[in-house]
């Protein structure tokens, strides 16, 4: 994305914003705002921690970066995010390193974090809106999915737990709750991994997931597409093991 792109987004949802506190202003809806925030960067804020931090030549590597959460009247946690520098008062800038980061992945992040209830754009200013799960869209939830394709004779089974699960259809997803083999641990991601079928192969991407995947034994790069074939084996967080056989 081009910073002149995302400025153009920024000038939008700030407007679409201030447009839509000062009710009654009902051409403007929230679904809206959420769409177009979906596609630009967005700033957030966090301290950051050099405790485990190593040097590899001119690299920094093992920075770790906690974000802010604040709440709103009910108490609930949430997650500030900035369309802007300009929206940061002076304080909150001082206070705390700021990243842009895509809001898609904002998005997902907040769906994997239980105690996080939402986000909160631009607290503290007129163009400040909530977002809470529910109103997040599908989406953007599930973006880098490919549509359902039919799979035909190439028939696919993952083997977990005992139990056999057919790959009749694919994207054939498995993690923490809403997918087709669900794990519910708290280290396995809500989406951890993405199965689908292309020019009469399997492959696997891992869905960008908090503790990693690994195929026979390889560490998977995020949301990186490999073949899968006949006796794989699916390793999870370095935790859940799972079996492929193709006919």
């Amino acid at each position: 994305m081009s910073e002149n792109y995302n400025m153009d987004l920024v000038r939008d949802i700030e407007e679409l914003i201030k447009r839509y506190n000062k009710k009654p202003d009902k051409e403007v809806k929230k679904k809206d705002i959420v769409t177009l925030l979906q596609k630009a960067s967005v700033l957030v804020p966090g301290k950051v921690s050099t405790k485990t931090t190593s040097i590899q030549g001119e690299i920094l590597e093992g920075i770790d970066l906690q974000f802010d959460v604040v709440k709103d009247d009910g108490r609930a946690r949430l997650l500030p995010v900035f369309t802007s520098f300009e929206q940061i008062p002076q304080d909150y800038l001082d206070t705390f390193s700021f990243v842009r980061i895509n809001s898609g992945k904002i998005y997902k992040y907040i769906e994997e974090c239980d105690n996080i209830r939402g986000m909160v754009v631009n607290p503290f200013t007129e163009f400040n809106l909530e977002i809470k799960k529910k109103q997040m869209s599908k989406k953007a939830r599930t973006r880098g999915i490919s549509k359902a394709v039919d799979n035909g004779d190439e028939e696919a089974i993952i083997v977990y737990d005992n139990k056999k699960y057919p790959i009749k259809k694919t994207p054939f997803t498995i993690g923490r709750e809403g997918t087709n083999i669900e794990i519910p641990e708290g280290y396995i991601s809500k989406i951890h991994v993405v199965i689908s079928y292309k020019d009469g192969k399997y492959r696997i991407a891992d869905y960008d997931s908090t503790n990693g995947t690994k195929l026979n034994g390889t560490a998977l790069r995020s949301k990186v597409y490999y073949e899968v074939r006949d006796g794989y084996e699916i390793e999870l967080s370095d935790k859940e093991k799972l079996l492929v056989y193709i006919n």
